[in-house]
């Protein structure tokens, strides 16, 4: 059954009439276009006896070289008034699409019932196939060596933003379409804020250096951490250090077919908590990945889904000190006949620069 079909399925389950997709990862696993939302209608509506693209006029000849049947409108066009849609039906429309266009939708069709499109395209998403699987683990050999790479560039003096561009550079240089995120390299103090981006700040000697990085990749997304050093690790930044590798080797042995997310969230949580942490753990412990870098299985206290094969996610625990640093290590681990598979190829030791 190919992935449109299992879509017209689920919504027959889930009583709905119409979805209505923008731009986005959603479009792009339905049809493999790619395009940035616009001020203009750009749209592909699934019904169960029609599936097409509404276009403005200069995607015609683009969208039909995918075999999708285009509908087609040019400027000074009311564009719904084109779409086949007919009124007071149950409509899904794109989690992320802009306010506006929904509520032109809502005026033009006034739907009986309006649901999250996420509702029925998580359960399509969230099960990858094996070449799904093959491109992220080539898109992250590509993040790997980019990593690699850039570490003999970050030297005492070279700003995180500098190191960062680099790191980019390197992306595009050895393949990647670009970066999945824009990458989270911190240093020293810095490095007790999860998400605080790159900034002008100078790396210096005896400071922790976060590298948070992935490449997007035919598509799809890939997400690391690994964690650096500017000299000779300090005692204590070593000891934090094995307390959260072990919290990740012990949540990555515990992952497998059958298991809730809630629970390999709760086996590295509870490690932390051992040893005294456990305040300091402040974020979940991983993400599910795919064509967006965030997506379902969340790893998370409250998800109470059990993981299945083909699952894709990361594993990533933290401890952070305010003002003086933080450590997370991250991988991409997906489950294979029933066990898990660290899809990553780096070491997991400090990094020494």
């Amino acid at each position: 059954m190919n992935r449109v079909a299992k879509v017209k399925e689920l919504m027959v389950k889930n009583n709905v009439d119409y979805m209505l997709l923008g731009p986005g990862s959603n479009m792009f696993y339905l049809s493999g276009f790619s395009e940035e939302q616009m001020e203009r209608p750009l749209f592909l509506i699934i019904s169960q006896w029609d599936t097409y693209f509404l276009a403005p006029k200069i995607y015609e000849e683009q969208l039909e070289k995918l075999n999708f049947n285009v509908v087609s409108y040019n400027d000074g066009e009311n564009p719904y008034k084109k779409l086949n849609i007919e009124k007071g039906k149950s409509i899904a429309i794109d989690d992320t699409l802009w306010s506006a266009f929904t509520i032109d939708i809502l005026d033009s069709f006034s739907p009986s019932r309006l649901i999250k499109a996420s509702n029925i395209m998580r359960e399509v998403r969230i099960i990858k196939d094996d070449e799904e699987i093959a491109i992220m683990k080539e898109g992250l050999k590509i993040a790997e060596k980019s990593f690699l790479e850039t570490l003999e560039m970050a030297k005492e003096g070279v700003t995180e933003r500098e190191i960062s561009t680099y790191l980019v550079h390197r992306f595009i240089e050895n393949g990647a379409d670009g970066y999945s995120f824009e990458p989270i390299i911190t240093s020293g103090s810095n490095t007790s804020m999860p998400h605080l981006r790159s900034t002008s700040k100078k790396v210096r000697n005896g400071e922790v250096i976060i590298f948070d990085f992935g490449v997007k990749y035919k598509g799809y997304s890939t997400d690391t951490t690994r964690v650096a050093f500017l000299g000779t690790p300090t005692e204590e930044v070593k000891k934090i250090y094995e307390v959260v590798k072990e919290a990740q080797a012990k949540a990555e042995e515990s992952t497998r077919e059958g298991i809730k997310a809630c629970e390999v969230d709760k086996i590295a949580r509870g490690l932390i908590s051992y040893y005294g942490y456990g305040d300091k753990f402040i974020h979940r412990t991983g993400h599910g990945i795919g064509i967006d870098v965030h997506e379902e299985p969340y790893i998370s206290p409250d998800n109470k889904r059990n993981l299945q094969n083909n699952m894709t996610f990361t594993i990533e625990p933290g401890i952070y000190l305010p003002g003086k640093f933080g450590i997370r290590i991250e991988d991409m681990v997906y489950i294979k006949n029933g066990k898990s598979v660290i899809m990553n190829e780096l070491e997991k030791e400090i990094f020494r620069i």
